[in-house]
């Protein structure tokens, strides 16, 4: 299984659209790793992990055919996550020569109602024949092609049921959760009873090196004490690679000052445009 991670940014992206913080003018100046666009991960060129306002960046930058992806899951309804206009364009006469007749969207019930009413306007009846829209609860398990999908609980926002998702491929897993604060251990407890095989785990990283604790995001010492707790119930063993990511720019690190500290706990930070094999 090969993952790129596409963007690797909270909402506002770093540098953000209007601060002139001293993390944004750093990232202003510097450039490269410390520029970090909207959270998206591809995975082996058919699946997609949340669909920002930045995919269309992320298709121009990394020379990406989307219309060869058959799956997308998005993890709730913030724009940074879910930005259904561009499916409009998903057809004639804004697309020739689709890879994919049909794509599949998940997510939770906001995230369909807000796909239908955001598109609505605009979207053609041929297009909107291609798309299939599909609800997902808490703990649902599915299949999708060669594909197992969990959903699970994320803890982020209040009167919407969040989601993080465990994909696995070919007995190979990794649990992706972008956009979610601290997770109680009866999450990690249900999923090891799931016979689950997570080789790779991305986290929530929002606020940097700094620890944030009971939220809706999580730091670099918040990553920390998940885990220890994904280890003790069994979900990671010493093997599963663990990634930092979905970065803001409240913290007084930049990449290299991060990366240095994350890897004192064996973790990885992303950064856009990095590929992982698995």
């Amino acid at each position: 299984m090969r993952l790129m991670f596409l963007g690797t940014a909270a909402a506002e992206g770093v540098p953000a659209v209007f601060c002139n913080c001293p993390t944004c003018l750093n990232a202003k100046a510097k450039g490269g790793r410390d520029v970090r666009t909207r959270s998206q991960i591809l995975i082996d060129d058919d699946t997609l992990f949340d669909f920002p306002m930045d995919t269309y960046m992320h298709m121009l930058r990394y020379k990406l055919d989307l219309s060869a992806v058959k799956r997308v899951f998005i993890t709730h309804s913030h724009m940074d996550h879910c930005y259904p206009q561009e499916f409009c364009m998903r057809g004639g006469p804004f697309a020739k020569n689709l890879a994919e007749e049909k794509v599949e969207v998940y997510g939770n019930s906001k995230v369909c109602d807000m796909f239908k009413s955001d598109t609505a306007r605009e979207i053609r009846p041929a297009v909107q024949e291609g798309i299939d829209l599909k609800v997902l609860r808490p703990y649902d398990e599915i299949t999708s092609g060669d594909m197992r999908i969990i959903a699970l609980p994320a803890s982020h926002t209040v009167g919407e049921e969040c989601l993080v998702y465990y994909l696995e491929r070919g007995g190979i897993g990794v649990l992706l959760m972008n956009d979610t604060g601290i997770l109680d251990e009866a999450v990690y407890n249900r999923l090891a009873k799931m016979r689950v095989n997570v080789k790779l785990v991305a986290l929530d990283c929002t606020y940097g090196a700094l620890r944030h604790g009971a939220g809706r995001h999580m730091g670099l010492y918040d990553i920390v004490d998940q885990k220890s707790v994904m280890a003790q119930t069994g979900v990671i063993t010493d093997d599963t690679v663990v990634i930092a990511t979905h970065f803001s720019h409240n913290t007084d690190l930049d990449y290299d000052g991060i990366s240095a500290l994350a890897a004192k706990y064996d973790i990885t930070v992303a950064y856009d445009g990095m590929i992982v094999d698995i």
